[in-house]
C-alpha cells in the first residue's frame, strides 16, 4: 500500500502537467482575444465611455504577444475587453438614467 501512493501521486502530477501544458496559448489565441479587446474597446468609444485603462491593458497585450508571452497577451487582452464591456454598461446605464438627474 505505501508503494502504491507514490506512484499514484507521481502518476496524478504527470497527468495534471499534460493536462496544464496542453492549455498554454499560442499566437492564434491571442490574436484573437486581442482582436475581440479592441471591438469591445471601439464599442465603448463609440458611446464616448471608454476607460483609459483599456488601451493600457491592450498595448501591454501586443507587447506580450509581440515578445511570445501569449500566456500574458491573453489574459491582458481580457482584462482590457473587460473594462471595455464595463465602460459600455456604464454608458448604457447612465442612458437609461440620465433624465432622473435633470432638475426639474
Amino acid at each position: 500500500m505505501k508503494r502504491k501512493l507514490p506512484a499514484l501521486a507521481i502518476t496524478l502530477l504527470a497527468g495534471l502537467m499534460i493536462h496544464v501544458s496542453g492549455m498554454a496559448a499560442d499566437a492564434t489565441e491571442s490574436g484573437a482575444a486581442i482582436a475581440k479587446a479592441k471591438e469591445t474597446i471601439r464599442d465603448a468609444e463609440s458611446k464616448v465611455q471608454l476607460w483609459t485603462t483599456s488601451d493600457i491593458l491592450l498595448q501591454d497585450a501586443q507587447n506580450a504577444a509581440a515578445a511570445g508571452d501569449f500566456d500574458l497577451a491573453v489574459a491582458l487582452a481580457n482584462e482590457a475587453g473587460l473594462h471595455a464591456e464595463l465602460a459600455v454598461a456604464t454608458a448604457e446605464k447612465e442612458k437609461q438614467v440620465w433624465q432622473k438627474s435633470v432638475p426639474k
